[in-house]
C-alpha cells in the first residue's frame, strides 16, 4: 500500500510533455534569436539620432542599468534557460523509469 509520500510518475504523459516544453523552448529560442537580432540592429542604427539630444536619450534608454536594457540582458539569459528545461525533464523522466526498473530487476515484482 502506498504512503502519501509516494510520487507516481505517468512515464509516457510526462514525456510527452517534456517533448511538448522542450518543442516550446526551441520556438522562443528561435523567436527571441530574431527579435533580438532586430532589436540590436534598430537600436545600432540610432534611430533617434546623432545629435546631443539623440545620443542623451540612448544613454537613458540603453545605458547599463536603464530598463530597456535590463530587459535585454534578463531576456538574453533567462532563454537559454528555458530551451534547456524540456530535456532536462525528458532527462528525469528517464532517469526515473531506468531506476524502477533496475530496482525491479534487482529485489523483484511489482509488488516490492
Amino acid at each position: 500500500m502506498s504512503e502519501l509520500r509516494d510520487t507516481f510518475v505517468k512515464p509516457d504523459a510526462a514525456l510527452e510533455g517534456a517533448n511538448e516544453l522542450g518543442a516550446a523552448g526551441a520556438q522562443l529560442a528561435s523567436a527571441w534569436s530574431n527579435v533580438g537580432a532586430a532589436i540590436n540592429t534598430l537600436n545600432g542604427g540610432k534611430p533617434w539620432g546623432d545629435d546631443e539630444p539623440g545620443n542623451e536619450f540612448n544613454k537613458n534608454y540603453l545605458g547599463g542599468d536603464q530598463p530597456a536594457q535590463q530587459v535585454l540582458d534578463l531576456l538574453a539569459d533567462l532563454v537559454p534557460l528555458v530551451e534547456v528545461l524540456g530535456p532536462t525533464v525528458k532527462g528525469a523522466v528517464e532517469g526515473t523509469v531506468d531506476t524502477d526498473e533496475m530496482v525491479k530487476t534487482l529485489f523483484g515484482g511489482d509488488d516490492k
